[in-house]
């Protein structure tokens, strides 16, 4: 069974966590700014305008400045050498959640039961978005939901009554919910990751060993066709003269039988002379009683 270097796995699995990461994260971006906006106009009469602009000017700002750290990295073909991009990206997201996590404090509506549950809805959709947006990695997730969630989770059990007390476990709840599913997407895509880098390292090295074979067999070949291009045999019908045995080539000479085989196979010639043949040109020669 053919195995692969884990170190080899694992860089692989960490440049595609990355890529995925930053391919996710303009949706998210675009989510953090539209609900930002809106968590704002619906808190407009209920918290003070000037936490509520502050507060808004900040998230947007944080998001404007992700968005130029995405675009830095799809202008940068170079890989994610010492973690540049993931620390950059797990800063940038942090930050993110404080901010989020600061509107359970500083924008809790106290007075109004239906805002504090509109509130704790719009945190708990940007924790359920970050399953999808920033589980490939674990610790980026836990980042921006923890810090997002704990905050209101929090200000729920500090109200002191029932129904707060409730609120905050359920809260509490769903943050262990909410971790939990992450954890079981992260697991689902890093085994599709390995399996992908495998996959990967498979294919490589059999297409080498393929390309190799083809080389071989090639190489091979052209040693038959040498061999063989050095192979001279005779075929065919040979017109020659029933007298003097010559016989004629392509060209319409008339050649020595000799010389025409040899040039035409790989027959060589020696001559000699066959007994009777000796006698006809010898009379007596060899003869035991000749005086």
């Amino acid at each position: 069974m053919m195995t692969f270097p884990a170190s080899h796995v694992t860089d692989e699995i960490r440049a595609k966590q990355i890529q995925l990461l930053y391919h996710h994260l303009p949706i998210a971006l675009v989510a953090t700014s539209v609900n930002a906006f809106i968590l704002v106009v619906v808190l407009w009469s209920r918290i003070s305008h000037p936490v509520l602009m502050l507060w808004l000017i900040s998230s947007q700002l944080i998001s404007l400045l992700r968005y130029a750290l995405l675009i830095r990295y799809r202008k940068s073909d170079t890989p994610d050498r010492g973690g540049y991009w993931a620390r950059n990206l797990l800063i940038g997201t942090l930050t993110s959640a404080v901010c989020w996590g600061s509107a359970g404090i500083l924008m809790f509506p106290v007075e109004s039961m239906p805002h504090q549950a509109f509130l704790a809805f719009v945190l708990g959709g940007m924790a359920a978005g970050a399953v999808t947006a920033y589980s490939v990695r674990m610790g980026l997730f836990l980042s921006f939901a923890w810090p997002a969630l704990i905050p209101i989770t929090i200000r729920f059990f500090l109200e002191g009554d029932d129904l707060h007390f409730a609120m905050g476990g359920m809260a509490l709840l769903f943050i262990l919910l909410v971790t939990d599913s992450a954890r079981r997407v992260h697991t689902t895509i890093t085994k599709s990751l390995r399996l992908e880098a495998a996959n990967q390292d498979l294919i490589h090295h059999l297409t080498a060993a393929r390309d190799e074979l083809e080389h071989r067999v090639e190489q091979r070949t052209t040693e038959l066709r040498e061999a063989l291009s050095e192979v001279k045999v005779l075929s065919g019908l040979l017109p020659i003269c029933s007298n003097c045995k010559k016989i004629r080539d392509d060209q319409g000479y008339w050649n020595q039988m000799e010389l025409y085989i040899s040039e035409h196979s790989e027959a060589e010639f020696t001559h000699s002379l066959c007994p009777e043949c000796a006698k006809k040109l010898f009379p007596g020669f060899g003869d035991g009683d000749t005086p």
